[in-house]
C-alpha cells in the first residue's frame, strides 16, 4: 500500500501532467492558426491571378483582425520568434489598407505659385444617390424614404425589379424625368437611373455579357456636361466569375478612356456595386487603367456591404469612382433598408475649368 504521502505525490505529478498536456495542446492550437493567418496573408500576394487569393485580400480588414487575435496569443505564450513573424506580416497587410487614410489630392486645384488651394464653393454641384437594393428586398417603403431625406439629384439603382421600377416611377417620376433602365426580376442585375437634370445620350450597354447592363449617359450640369456610368459585374466567388468581372472592368476602363487612361476629356463618374474592394490590387490597377480617382480615399473603413449580421466590418463594395475634372466633397453611408448593401450619397464638385 503507498503512505499518504506517496499518494501526495502522485496525485501532484498526475496534476503537473494535466497541466503539461493541456499547455502543449494550446501550443499546438496556437501554432496552427499561426501558420493558418501566415499562409493566408502569403495568399494575397497572388490576388491578380487567383481567384481565392483575391477573396481573401478583399477580405484584408478581416484578415488583420484574425492576425491580431494570433498576436495576442503568442505574446500571452511568449512565442517571440512566431511573434514577430505575425507582427510582420500584420505591419504588411495594413500597408494594403493605405487608401483608407491617404486622401486624393483630386479636390485641390495647383495655383500659379504651385501652393495647393480649394476648389472655389460656387463650383457646380452635384448629389448622387447609389443603392443596390438586393432584388427580393421588399422594403420598397425604406428605399423611397432614404431618396426622399438625401434629395439627390441623380438616383442609381443596383438589383431593380419591375415592382421596385414601378414603386419609383409612381413617386419619383414627376421630380426626376429622365430614367433610363433594364429591369431584372429573376436575377440581380437590373439596373435604372434617375436624373432631375437633362440627359443625353443615355442608353444601356453591355460589356461581356448581355445578361448584365450598364448604364451611360451625359448629365447637363450648369453649362459643363458629365459623363455617367454605373455598373454591376458578376461577384468573384469562383475561377469563372472572377475572370468575368476582371474582364467588365477592364471593357469599360477601356471604354472610357479610347485613347489611353485618363484622357477623358469631361468629368466622368462609375457608379455601381463592383464587387470589388479597395483592398485588392485589382481594384488599384482598374484606377490606373481608367483615369479615375476613389470618393472613399482617406474616408477610413467605411463598409457598404454586410451579408451576416455577425460578419466584421462587413466590405466596401459599393463605389462612387471620379475623373480629376471632378471631386467629391462628402461621402455618406445611410442606415439598412432591407438589402444587404447599405445606400450611399455622394456630393460632388467641378473643378473649375484651366
Amino acid at each position: 500500500m503507498r503512505s499518504k504521502d506517496g499518494l501526495k505525490q502522485a496525485g501532484e505529478a498526475d496534476v503537473s501532467t494535466t497541466m503539461a498536456g493541456n499547455q502543449n495542446n494550446w501550443r499546438r492550437r496556437v501554432d496552427f492558426l499561426t501558420g493558418f493567418v501566415a499562409a493566408f496573408s502569403l495568399v494575397t500576394l497572388f490576388a491578380r491571378w487567383w481567384w481565392v487569393a483575391d477573396l481573401i485580400a478583399n477580405l484584408r480588414v478581416q484578415l488583420i483582425l484574425g492576425l491580431l487575435a494570433v498576436m495576442v496569443c503568442l505574446t500571452l505564450m511568449r512565442r517571440w520568434p512566431h511573434l514577430a513573424l505575425i507582427t510582420v506580416l500584420t505591419l504588411w497587410q495594413l500597408m494594403a489598407l493605405g487608401s483608407a487614410v491617404l486622401t486624393s489630392d483630386s479636390g485641390r486645384e495647383q495655383s500659379v505659385d504651385g501652393k495647393d488651394s480649394i476648389v472655389n464653393e460656387a463650383s457646380p454641384r452635384l448629389r448622387v444617390f447609389l443603392a443596390n437594393v438586393l432584388t427580393r428586398n421588399q422594403r420598397h417603403d425604406l428605399i423611397v424614404e432614404q431618396i426622399r431625406t438625401a434629395d439627390p439629384d441623380v438616383i442609381a439603382i443596383l438589383e431593380l425589379s419591375s415592382q421596385l421600377h414601378a414603386k419609383l416611377q409612381q413617386e419619383f417620376g414627376e421630380t426626376y424625368k429622365h430614367v433610363v433602365f433594364e429591369t431584372q426580376d429573376d436575377g440581380n442585375f437590373g439596373i435604372g437611373l434617375w436624373s432631375r437634370l437633362p440627359l443625353k445620350d443615355a442608353r444601356i450597354f453591355h460589356l461581356n455579357d448581355q445578361y448584365l447592363p450598364s448604364i451611360e449617359a451625359d448629365l447637363q450640369l450648369g453649362s459643363r456636361e458629365v459623363h455617367l456610368v454605373a455598373t454591376h459585374p458578376l461577384p468573384p466567388v469562383d475561377a469563372r466569375n472572377f475572370a468575368h468581372r476582371n474582364f467588365h472592368l477592364a471593357l469599360l476602363a477601356k471604354r472610357l478612356n479610347s485613347d489611353g487612361p485618363g484622357t477623358a476629356q469631361i468629368p466622368t463618374l462609375v457608379l455601381g456595386d463592383l464587387n470589388l474592394t479597395p483592398w485588392s490590387p485589382l481594384f488599384d490597377d482598374f484606377l490606373a487603367s481608367s483615369g479615375l480617382r476613389n470618393s472613399a480615399a482617406g474616408q477610413g473603413l467605411q463598409p457598404t456591404w454586410y451579408r451576416w449580421s455577425w460578419f466584421p466590418f462587413g466590405l466596401v463594395l459599393d463605389h462612387g469612382l471620379h475623373s480629376d475634372h471632378i471631386r467629391c466633397d462628402q461621402r455618406t453611408i445611410l442606415p439598412a433598408n432591407g438589402s444587404d448593401h447599405r445606400a450611399l450619397v455622394f456630393d460632388f464638385v467641378l473643378n473649375p475649368l484651366r
